[in-house]
């Protein structure tokens, strides 16, 4: 049986003192004690002094596997040699040189060799940045106001995009429309009128609504959750044919997903989007965010000749420092890696499945690539709603009797998988997830 909450989190301000304190002191100076919320989690957040390869080092002094690699970006490790060896030198070379360098053709091209839907590469400064831009960018090229996303999918802080991020009941029963529900508070009055909410693998009910929006829709955003939700590739390719079409803009968000195969969730599935969106692991642990598609999309960027009525910028997209190491990780994202992270992947969510079966706990594990997600349902995890249903309290138990055994895995993307573990990691973990589980 895990043990309640209330135990574990004493034994974890037992053996946490000077993480405590941090978090106690910074809550004078920082919203909540932390610099951004990610970075909470109860009962305190603990504080980080080293990382390399697939361990973490805390300011108490204690060792842990990292199975979260900061939000899924590090999926080479931590101090990675070859990473490390590129930022050193561009840091000899200036913080910022005021121009561009000659890493940006040579990251572009990392691009365009491995996706055949990209022809031009624009950088940005965070995933967030890449789907604001991509968003003006539909607009402009299409003329049309509205995009839709997905109940449940994530596109960053942004004001267009950040709907229904949690699933909500459709609140017309006379109706297959999913009402606009904003994430936040402060977010613009009105902006719902511009943004159409789409069931996930749903296929009848996603073609009637694009149906009948056809000529006020610009694109679709989707993010098709690989190793999180247990979407059929036939849904992402009806979504590419529906949306060609009725000549709407297909955009792919692999902020994520391209860490599950070289050529990113677009290569699992067979599918070419007009445009994609990136993050996380193309900045080699750097602040990022990137944008590829063919130049006939584009080209609405290209502000060297006549004006094309949108202009993106940005002081620190594109810095030096950030495309040697986004490069230095690209370059050493070989085919052997993928089948590395493939196979430990595939351990894990074997021991994963076998360890709850013989707990009697309901259990559906989702896996892609590097990345392993655990549910404690018996419903099959093809939309977010299915999801809502785990038992999320036993979880957050589990996981922090897991962090007091030396496993990280805090930021709720499950169990990220990177290039430094070793089969002993993957039993390491499942030893202590074992122990978790049938522990007084």
């Amino acid at each position: 049986m895990v043990k309640s909450l209330e135990k574990l989190q004493k034994e974890f301000q037992k053996v946490n003192p000077k993480s405590f304190s941090e978090w106690n002191n910074n809550k004078k100076t920082l919203p909540g004690g932390v610099i951004k919320g990610a970075y909470f989690s109860s009962p305190y957040p603990i504080y980080i002094q080293k990382a390399e390869g697939c361990k973490l080092l805390d300011i108490d002094g204690k060792e842990y596997t990292d199975f979260s690699n900061h939000h899924t970006a590090m999926i080479l490790g931590h101090s990675h040699p070859a990473v490390i060896k590129a930022v050193n030198e561009a840091v000899g070379n200036g913080l910022a040189l005021s121009a561009p360098s000659i890493l940006e053709g040579q990251i572009a091209n990392e691009f365009i060799q491995r996706f055949t839907s990209i022809e031009q590469v624009r950088y940005t400064n965070s995933g967030t940045e890449s789907s604001i831009t991509a968003g003006r960018m539909v607009r402009a090229i299409t003329g049309k106001p509205k995009i839709a996303k997905f109940a449940g999918n994530y596109h960053g802080f942004n004001d267009s995009l950040e709907f229904n991020l949690s699933v909500t009941e459709n609140t017309n029963s006379d109706s297959e429309y999913i009402k606009p529900s904003p994430a936040w508070d402060g977010m613009p009055e009105h902006g719902e009128k511009n943004i159409i909410i789409l069931p996930m693998n749903d296929p009848e009910t996603v073609e009637m609504i694009v149906r009948e929006n056809k000529n006020e829709l610009a694109a679709i955003f989707f993010d098709g959750k690989p190793g999180i939700l247990d979407i059929p590739i036939e849904f992402t390719q009806f979504l590419r044919n529906l949306t060609s079409e009725l000549d709407i803009l297909f955009v792919m968000d692999e902020v994520i997903s391209f860490r599950s195969s070289r050529t990113g969730y677009q290569g699992i599935s067979k599918v070419i989007p007009d445009i994609s969106i990136f993050g996380k692991i193309v900045g080699g642990g750097m602040p990022v965010g990137a944008i590829g598609g063919a130049s006939k999309f584009m080209k609405i960027l290209d502000n060297s000749g006549p004006a094309t009525g949108l202009s993106q910028s940005g002081t620190f997209a594109g810095n030096h420092i950030t495309l040697a190491a986004g490069l230095a990780t690209m370059q050493n994202l070989t085919p052997e890696v993928y089948t590395h992270l493939d196979k430990l992947r595939e351990k894990l969510h074997k021991g994963i499945v076998e360890i709850f079966d013989n707990a009697n706990i309901p259990c559906k594990v989702v896996s892609k690539g590097s990345i392993v997600n655990t549910y404690l349902t018996n419903k099959p995890i093809t939309n977010f709603e299915a999801v809502s249903s785990s038992n999320q309290e036993l979880w957050e138990r589990i996981m922090l009797s897991l962090l007091l055994k030396g496993i990280y895995a805090r930021d709720g993307m499950g169990f990220v998988l990177s290039q430094p573990m070793q089969e002993k990691d993957i039993q390491n973990l499942l030893k202590n997830l074992n122990d978790a589980i049938d522990e007084n």
